[in-house]
């Protein structure tokens, strides 16, 4: 088990390029949540620009592959981490 803080967790994430993983955070409304996802997918964009930088606000743009759809995770919340069979505690 490896423990990694905020920032290293997101660059993790950046640098998987495509390849599954599973984040663990906490919802706005307080609630813990598990995605399953990947970043970098394009296929499913429709045109138009978000108005905002998610990466400013502090969020991260995922693929969710059960719901089908992209989800934004609040950097700050992430508490569990897991890439390539690699487990991460964030702290």
């Amino acid at each position: 088990m490896n423990y990694i803080n905020k920032h290293e967790a997101v660059e993790i994430i950046k640098s998987t390029k495509g390849k599954f993983l599973s984040v663990k955070f906490i919802k706005k409304n307080g609630d813990k949540r598990t995605l399953v996802g990947r970043n970098g997918v394009r296929s499913y964009l429709k045109g138009g620009e978000l108005k905002y930088s998610p990466e400013e606000r502090g969020y991260i743009v995922l693929w969710c592959n059960k719901a089908k759809n992209y989800r934004m995770v609040n950097t700050n919340t992430i508490t569990e981490l897991n890439v390539n069979k690699q487990k991460y505690l964030v702290k």
